[in-house]
């Protein structure tokens, strides 16, 4: 089903949408100290915790003070600091998770910030991204979410090595470009939204299928899960904003605000594009998204 209806959203609530994936990454932060707190509270621990929720109300308003390398470089030494001050407390094999989830957060967190100032000084831009760099970043970005999980599930590539609670993901590209395809940044947050939706929304043993093809003239972008789906009467109200299937509401727990595909319907639109939702409850979701390339690289003149 294609999906044409309007999207009316406000202006707190368009940059809700353009910053919630940062806004996670910051929640994942959030709840590691919360747990922490539970095992070894303390004043620096609260002091940690306080600094992330102001981080937190900093990326909503765009907040140049934090939005910067050196804030988030700070914030990871005084907790990779308070890790190795309290490891004995902790206990061996939780502060080792905890410092492994802690690294692969923030290393994803500094690639989010690069693009983050980037897009805000030239949103919608169309940039140049090599695709072994892509493929790279989606690599880190399945490492952290599988570490996130404290073994509750593995991220595999190959079919033969799947186990009962492992997802498989398959992830291809193809591009008319030499090594590299191009696109505004905002939307490979989009992609990682849409693929960390597929996981979230298919249990463990599930499949996640990503596909990203670029002609000279259009970018296709195709997510595919095995997941829980979505009402047929519901197709239409899931890119509303906050807007969470019926179906869904008591089987996955989550943090996030449920603007995911908000995100994704908006910025296709914006940038005179087409989408589509195919879905069956419990047998998965496949969303598809073509957008039309600027005929020169640079403002997408949409």
């Amino acid at each position: 089903m294609e999906i044409t209806t309007p999207l009316q959203i406000n202006e707190t609530e368009a940059t809700e949408v353009e910053m919630h994936s940062f806004i996670n990454l910051v929640t994942v932060i959030q709840l590691q100290l919360l747990v922490l707190n539970e095992t070894c509270p303390g004043n620096e621990l609260e002091e940690l915790i306080t600094l992330s929720e102001e981080f937190t109300r900093a990326i909503r308003s765009k907040s140049l003070e934090y939005l910067n390398d050196d804030f988030i470089d700070d914030l990871q030494s005084r907790v990779m600091d308070y890790l190795e001050k309290h490891y004995d407390l902790i206990g061996e094999e939780d502060a080792d998770f905890h410092t492994e989830n802690f690294t692969n957060v923030f290393s994803v967190m500094f690639v989010r910030m690069a693009e983050l100032k980037k897009r805000l000084n030239t949103p919608n831009n169309w940039e140049k991204i090599s695709i072994a760099d892509f493929k790279a970043d989606f690599s880190k970005f399945f490492s952290a979410m599988e570490k996130n999980s404290k073994g509750r599930y593995r991220i595999i590539r190959n079919i033969a090595e799947q186990e009962e609670q492992d997802y498989l993901v398959n992830f291809e590209i193809d591009s008319c470009n030499n090594g590299y395809i191009t696109m505004p940044l905002l939307l490979k947050d989009v992609v990682r939204d849409l693929v960390a939706n597929a996981r979230k929304y298919t249990a463990p043993g599930g499949s996640i299928t990503l596909g990203v093809s670029q002609k000279p003239h259009e970018l296709r972008i195709v997510v595919v899960d095995s997941g829980y789906g979505i009402p047929a009467e519901e197709i239409e109200k899931v890119v509303g904003f906050g807007y969470r299937a019926t179906n869904v509401k008591d089987k996955v727990k989550t943090m996030g605000g449920g603007f995911g595909l908000t995100k994704a319907y908006h910025l296709t639109r914006t940038l005179g594009g087409r989408f589509w939702i195919e879905s069956r409850e419990n047998e998965g979701t496949k969303i598809t998204i073509h957008i039309p390339t600027p005929p020169v690289n640079g403002k997408t003149g949409v």
